[in-house]
């Protein structure tokens, strides 16, 4: 006879926890997963093999708090929350505040509640503010703006409510949903009595049913300031955070029934209950204390608490202006936003929006339904739940008091255009006109001024080494919502795309790519010539300046005005003087016409060059021409030159001498007393040139390039003369 199997090692474990919390939890996959809680006196089963029914632990001896993160009872429900966390709710409607159910679940309404001086005071502030708060507009659409400066400018509210600068910021659910019950009041009182001031005028006409409105949503604007995403991970959730960053991915919308609303069959008293899952949840009771019935329960369509839920959820990707450009490899951050109501659908890929939300932790159980990014799944992973959504045209970039004195200082100096350009990518020596054509289209090209400028592309043609890709990285790291795309390290290592790409278990997710991201800003492409199977698509991009995605279940078309900043190797390894430059890249000819701007970088040798250049890039590594505060090394004062401008002496009238190029190169005896600005500042006065400055041509500089125009058309003419005339001879 075998001997009996010893028992395994028990899947369960034993603790006690605070106020009656389950002291069984079990271990699954890696995680601490409580069992099941035990009342006072109860009794709990054991797990594993064998186990066995014993009494529960003695509540009253000292509690015990088990070392795992997951266990405390703050990992359960956040504080702000817990009070909204459940399942049913009997239908209430108190006659001073119809609405009250809509937004408080578990709260009682009392009228000597501090909740309900609050909502008094707040409608006597939304009354004496009408000019800003439109209510039968409101109440058509559902939700209203809540701008802090107009509630800061409120004395009586400031005085009687001391605290709500804090507590929308710490307790933001609670706060919003007060405003928006003092706001539901007031829009249904509006809405009546235009309803009845109708229905008396015109009796002869069909008048709308009175119903009751739809939930209103609080938009909360101006109360935070924008924040890092770095630090997303450790904040407290529940909290509001207030974000910047562009659209990369937008899944699809998702329409649910969060809550349905239930009739009982005997007594009419209505219930509610939270959805969730694949299963429709039914009441098994009735609410009312003395009714014993337990069927026939009747759906309301119809009323106020049956929520039909629009969702999606989109990711952005930081595009602050201190982000840190010191590394190597840039890890921009990422943050998933999930969108609701009337927020679903009003943004687009590419767009740069600030988003005002309260930061949450979803649960695992509504990670396993999601479908959105697989690659999360099973993870606890912090999201925001946006509140307000603004496009980011309307809010500008914060400059600080030492960002606008160091802008300030850098455009009083004399040399200001021959110190940017310089410190555009220092390591690259001897190509000044290049660095100036480049750095020109950052300042310009699209989405600099009031009305959308034209592009401004720039192609970098030349030989292996002679730093094009320095100019191209630096490039993405100056330039406002800038992208890379390297082509050079093949398909494989390089993930992203050029316009639209979908992913995701159905396919249903959009994810864009670099000419999309930088909408309005700059694409930096390294080795353009190597992009041969996504060229098409590049070539409808700078011509119409749009792109679309046609699929069999979804098509969708974007505008695309973006600059590009590319570069090019020749095929041979050198450029070819004797040949034309067509013959050199492997770039068609019809995508050549769509750079504005070509530069050569040829790498010829040349003895004082070469000098030069070592002695350059020695003294860029010892740190010689790098200056960490720029303001003390500079006076202000009033701009009068720069090297843009001609200075010629009064005898002196032949301007055909004039080269930018040699302006603009740092002479030996001005290497100690130039020092180059870094990339951070480098990147804020582009920011603040495109956003703050508009500059406008004058009369004779227009007259000028027309001159200037004319005179190339010309040449044009000639050429081709004298070529028809040499056929003629032949």
């Amino acid at each position: 006879m075998n001997p009996p199997h010893a028992p395994g090692p028990a899947r369960f474990f034993r603790g006690r926890f605070r106020g009656g919390r389950p002291n069984y939890f079990f271990k699954r996959n890696g995680r601490t997963i409580p069992a099941h809680s035990t009342a006072a006196g109860g009794y709990s089963r054991r797990g594993g093999r064998g186990g066995a029914a014993v009494p529960a632990a003695n509540t009253s001896q000292a509690p015990f708090v088990p070392p795992c993160s997951y266990l405390r009872p703050q990992f359960y429900a956040a504080p702000d929350d817990a009070g909204q966390q459940v399942s049913s709710i009997a239908v209430e409607t108190p006659m001073l505040c119809p609405g009250w159910r809509l937004y408080f679940y578990k709260e009682s309404y009392e009228e000597s509640n501090v909740l309900n001086a609050r909502l008094k005071l707040l409608e006597m502030h939304y009354n004496n503010n009408v000019a800003h708060y439109d209510f039968l507009n409101i109440q058509r659409q559902g939700f209203f703006k809540l701008n802090a400066n107009i509630l800061q400018q409120d004395e009586q509210l400031k005085s009687e409510w001391p605290t709500l600068m804090d507590d929308m910021l710490v307790r933001p659910m609670r706060t919003l949903a007060t405003f928006a019950l003092a706001m539901h009041s007031l829009a249904t009182m509006a809405s009546i009595d235009v309803s009845l001031s109708q229905e008396q005028s015109t009796r002869d006409h069909y008048v709308p049913k009175i119903i009751k409105p739809r939930k209103i949503y609080a938009r909360p604007m101006g109360f935070m300031a924008e924040r890092p995403m770095d630090i997303v991970g450790s904040l407290e959730v529940d909290q509001l955070y207030c974000v910047r960053g562009v659209v990369t991915c937008v899944g699809p919308v998702d329409a649910s029934a969060t809550w349905i609303a239930y009739r009982c069959g005997r007594c009419k008293q209505e219930q509610a209950l939270r959805q969730g899952g694949f299963h429709v949840v039914r009441p098994y009771s009735c609410k009312r204390q003395g009714c014993l019935a337990k069927a026939g329960f009747v759906e309301i369509r119809s009323s106020p608490f049956t929520r039909i839920t629009p969702k999606q959820m989109i990711r952005i990707t930081e595009s602050r202006l201190d982000l840190s450009l010191h590394s190597e490899i840039q890890a921009k951050h990422t943050l998933d936003v999930e969108l609701r109501h009337d927020l679903v659908d009003t943004i687009s890929l590419g767009q740069e929006v600030v988003i005002t939300g309260i930061l949450r932790v979803r649960p695992l159980q509504e990670q396993q339904e999601c479908d959105q990014y697989a690659a999360f799944a099973g993870k606890m992973e912090i999201f925001m739940k946006a509140t307000t959504i603004v496009d980011a045209k309307e809010v500008n970039h914060p400059f600080s008091e030492k960002d606008i004195e160091a802008i300030t200082t850098i455009n009083g100096g004399n040399d200001s255009f021959k110190l940017l350009v310089n410190s555009l990518a220092p390591e690259v020596f001897g190509y000044e006109l290049a660095k100036a054509g480049v750095f020109l289209s950052l300042i310009g090209g699209a989405g600099s001024q009031v009305h959308d400028e034209d592009e401004i592309n720039v192609l970098l043609v030349g030989d292996p080494g002679v730093g094009k890709s320095n100019i191209i990285q630096m490039c993405s790291k100056i330039s406002l919502k800038g992208s890379l795309v390297q082509a050079k390290r093949g398909a494989s290592s390089n993930n992203k795309k050029l316009t639209i790409s979908v992913k995701g278990r159905s396919n249903h997710i959009l994810e864009c790519g670099g000419l999309l991201e930088s909408r309005h800003s700059h694409c930096s492409i390294d080795d353009i010539d190597r992009l041969t199977t996504q060229m098409e698509s590049f070539m409808n991009v700078l011509q119409i300046q749009s792109t679309c995605l046609a699929y069999p279940f979804m098509f969708s078309s974007f505008s695309t005005p973006t600059c590009v900043i590319a570069s090019a190797n020749s095929m041979r390894g050198h450029y070819d003087q004797s040949k034309m430059l067509t013959d050199n890249i492997r770039i068609p000819a019809h995508l050549l016409n769509e750079f504005h701007l070509v530069f050569l970088l040829l790498d010829k040798p040349n003895k004082e060059m070469d000098t030069s250049l070592s002695e350059h890039i020695r003294a860029v590594h010892r740190g010689a021409k790098k200056n960490a505060a720029i303001a003390n090394r500079f006076d202000q004062k009033i701009k009068t030159n720069n090297s843009m401008n001609m200075t010629l002496d009064d005898d002196d009238d032949n301007t055909d001498d004039y080269d930018l190029g040699e302006r603009l190169k740092i002479k030996p005896e001005e290497e100690n007393e130039i020092d180059l600005l870094p990339v951070i500042l480098l990147k804020k006065f582009i920011a603040y040139s495109r956003q703050q400055v508009r500059p406008m041509l004058t009369d004779e500089a227009s007259e000028e390039i027309k001159h200037f125009y004319m005179d190339l058309r010309q040449q044009s003419e000639n050429s081709l003369y004298s070529i028809s005339s040499g056929f003629g001879v032949l």
